[in-house]
């Protein structure tokens, strides 16, 4: 029989089956690897490309921040300039290019900036380079350090130098959180006007009440700022119109008593008025204001004045003629006045010429002609000299001449060209003028010779004070707008305001550069003339009428102040005691003024 077929064993069939499962199981894994690698480069890709952007941007900011602060280098503005390059190397600590410039400025401002003692430099310090760089998104910009250095400032009552940080920080940032940042310069400048006010700087602290004021509205503040006012006016009228200085004063003593030192003056000023009133023969109404002196703590023999007064009251004393009793108006030789000559100039109609005149002020009280055809005189310190306003149609401008009025040199061409000042070493001269196509008031500042002419700023009256470091001038700020008395350096850098009224007008300094004497219109609601302590800020009435009193000029031993005045009808020169505030005519001008504003009065040795 045949043999039966010998069927496989399972063994043997599988091994196919096992062997294409392998490869297929081989082919998945690795599928997947590939596709794993796929995605992890990918990833590394897409991350090295968002490193690559951000880099690329932050490199963008810091290329930035240099091109600023490298704009602000060449504007003159350094502290701007440092600002930007900071912010650059706290991005980038190893950039060479910010390096050096910050390096530049921290070495210019060691060489030519002296801080004051009393206020540290605000200095914005670059990140330590020895620590890691912070990431970017944990900067910290400058604003915040700023704002910290005003806070502490504040705290510690350091007024001008908190001011000035957060200046600084507005600067940088105006969008920096304002409602803070203005909360906060209200509590400086209402702390600084205080600590003004209590250095007797008045005229300072109501400016600086003001800024605050124009911030937020406040009650208190705003009350205080109105007594400070107050205090100003009554200080102004003192021992000019008792009465109102008394009413002013009682003002404040009705809301404070115990401002300043307003019952003490209440005191001095009810009994020099009560005086002025006795010597008027109103006894009656000078027992009263005795009264009131003494209730105000006056000294002890004002309780006598006032007896007496009360005895007169009821039966009035003989009135009899003082030997000091001097007719008004009357000329004659001031007492006390400094040695040395008046100047001025004026026109005369019939001969259509002008004339300057000087006056003794010692010996003959006649006004003498030194030359023609020129007005607006004005002497040099050493008295050799005078500059002038030239007059003659031919030779328009500014002239100089010597004191016995030889030497006439012609200095500018401009017929505007007005009011020269000289430098106490009689090197230079600074004038106004409106030559411009404007018309606006303009200070210039040239050589005595009349060569190298110098366009310093906007405004009037310039006058040089004593030392030769600053010149004073009338002008209006561009910035705040606010118009007054201002002072610059001699080369017309750092301008600061000194008085912020707009009529103040024709400033002349006193010898010694303490003072100020000016005329306004927006005082006392005329022409008048005042005094400005210059280092105070303070303001007091020197000559006041229903008249013009104006163009104030110092003798050189600083005791008097003589000045223009129509307050008799006719234009005269009249000359007040610094120390009494008693004004005595010196002469009558002759001929006419045509314009008295435009006129000019100077004292010389």
């Amino acid at each position: 029989m045949p043999d039966s077929p010998v069927s496989p064993s399972p063994s043997t069939s599988d091994t196919p089956r096992r062997a294409a499962r392998f490869r297929w199981v081989l082919l998945i894994v690795l599928a997947l690897l590939l596709a794993l690698c796929a995605i992890g480069l990918a990833f590394k890709t897409g991350t090295d490309r968002g490193l690559t952007e951000r880099q690329a941007a932050i490199d963008a900011q810091v290329a930035a921040f240099i091109a600023q602060g490298l704009d602000h280098i060449a504007t003159d503005q350094p502290e701007l300039a440092m600002s930007e390059l900071q912010q650059a190397l706290a991005l980038d600590p190893q950039n060479e290019q910010a390096r050096q410039a910050l390096a530049g400025l921290e070495t210019t401002a060691t060489a030519t900036v002296t801080p004051a003692p009393s206020v540290p430099p605000l200095l914005l310090v670059p990140p330590d380079s020895e620590q890691p760089t912070p990431a970017p998104d944990l900067i910290v910009l400058p604003t915040e350090k700023l704002f910290e250095q005003a806070q502490a400032a504040t705290d510690a009552g350091n007024w001008d130098e908190a001011l000035t940080t957060l200046d600084q920080l507005q600067a940088l940032d105006p969008s920096y959180q304002p409602g803070t940042v203005a909360d906060l310069q209200f509590t400086i400048l209402s702390g600084q006007a205080k600590a003004l006010l209590a250095d007797d700087r008045y005229e300072e602290a109501l400016r600086v009440y003001d800024r605050a004021l124009e911030l937020r509205s406040d009650d208190a503040l705003s009350a205080e700022r109105d007594l400070v006012s107050l205090y100003i006016d009554a200080l102004s009228r003192w021992r000019l119109d008792w009465e109102q200085t008394v009413q002013f004063l009682d003002q404040i003593y009705e809301t404070r008593p115990d401002f300043l030192d307003v019952r003490e003056r209440l005191a001095v000023a009810q009994e020099s008025w009560a005086d002025l009133l006795g010597r008027d023969g109103l006894w009656c109404d000078a027992v009263d204001h005795y009264k009131a002196a003494v209730n105000f703590g006056a000294a002890t023999d004002v309780a006598s004045k006032q007896t007496t007064a009360t005895e007169f009251c009821s039966n009035p004393p003989t009135p009899t003629v003082s030997a000091e009793t001097e007719l008004e108006g009357t000329p004659a030789a001031v007492e006390g006045a400094g040695a040395g000559q008046l100047t001025f100039a004026t026109y005369s109609p019939q001969f259509d010429r002008w004339s300057v005149y000087t006056l003794a002020m010692r010996g003959s009280q006649q006004p003498v002609v030194i030359m023609q055809d020129a007005s607006q005189p004005v002497w040099s310190a050493d008295g050799r000299q005078l500059a002038a306003r030239s007059e003659l149609n031919d030779q328009t401008g500014l002239t100089s001449f010597t004191a016995s009025g030889a030497n006439r040199q012609r200095l500018t061409t401009f017929f505007e060209d007005s009011h020269p000042s000289w430098a106490p070493d009689g090197s230079q001269i600074v004038f106004e003028s409106n030559r411009e196509g404007d018309r606006r008031w303009r200070v210039y500042r040239i050589a005595a010779s009349g060569a190298n002419e110098i366009f310093m700023g906007y405004g009037r009256w310039p006058a040089w004070s004593p030392d030769g470091s600053a010149i004073a001038y009338q002008t209006c700020d561009d910035n705040s707008g606010r118009c007054g008395l201002f002072m610059v350096n001699a080369d017309g850098s750092n301008p600061r305001q000194l008085t912020s009224v707009p009529g103040d007008a024709m400033p002349a300094w006193s010898p010694d550069g303490g003072r100020i004497a000016f005329a306004s219109a927006d005082r006392g609601g005329g022409w008048d003339v005042y005094l400005l302590d210059v280092r105070t800020g303070n303001v007091s009435t020197l000559a006041a009428s229903t008249g013009v009193d104006a163009h104030p000029a110092w003798s050189p031993d600083g005791r008097q102040v003589a000045y223009i005045s129509n307050r008799d009808g006719v234009w005269a020169v009249y000359v007040a005691d610094v120390s009494s505030g008693q004004s005595r005519l010196a002469a009558v001008l002759p001929d006419t003024l045509p314009n008295w504003y435009e006129a000019r009065l100077s004292w010389g040795r």
